[in-house]
């Protein structure tokens, strides 16, 4: 009789491991898509603040002197209504008449709200722009350069 006993309850300590093993699985599953929609919610969370801080960043040139062979004095004056630090902005210039553009000049450092900045920017391959493209940019949290979607156009 003691053998039947056992067998039982061997069948019994069966249905509770697996009821233990589909439990931890389940909770397993529940973790990893945690993991990822929680990922997917932080990096939107802050590309909307990226994005939102944009919006209120107003970067004109105000004059622009490319007299200079290969090198223009640029004057940058910001408005809006965000007091955010940027961390700079980049700049475009444009030949319409050869249709060519220079590559991307970065500047390096926050434009106060209401206050002028001149930066002179070297560049060899245009010898005549006629237009400039200004695009802020953030860095977010890693470090990496945001762009905002608004640029610019000047001359």
């Amino acid at each position: 009789m003691k053998k039947r006993y056992m067998i039982q309850n061997k069948k019994g300590l069966s249905a509770i491991i697996t009821t233990l093993l589909i439990v931890l699985l389940v909770l397993v599953a529940v973790g990893i898509v945690w993991a990822v929609v929680r990922n997917i919610i932080t990096t939107g969370a802050e590309g909307v603040e990226l994005g939102a801080a944009c919006l209120y960043i107003d970067i004109q040139a105000t004059t622009v002197d490319c007299t200079t062979p290969s090198a223009c004095d640029i004057t940058l004056e910001r408005s809006g209504t965000a007091d955010d630090e940027i961390a700079g902005v980049k700049m475009i210039f444009r030949d319409s008449t050869n249709v060519a553009s220079s590559s991307i000049i970065p500047s390096v450092g926050n434009i106060e709200r209401l206050v002028g900045k001149t930066i002179t920017a070297l560049d060899s391959t245009l010898a005549a722009p006629d237009s400039l493209e200004i695009t802020p940019y953030f860095l977010d949290g890693s470090g990496n350069e945001q762009l905002c979607i608004t640029t610019t156009k000047s001359f």
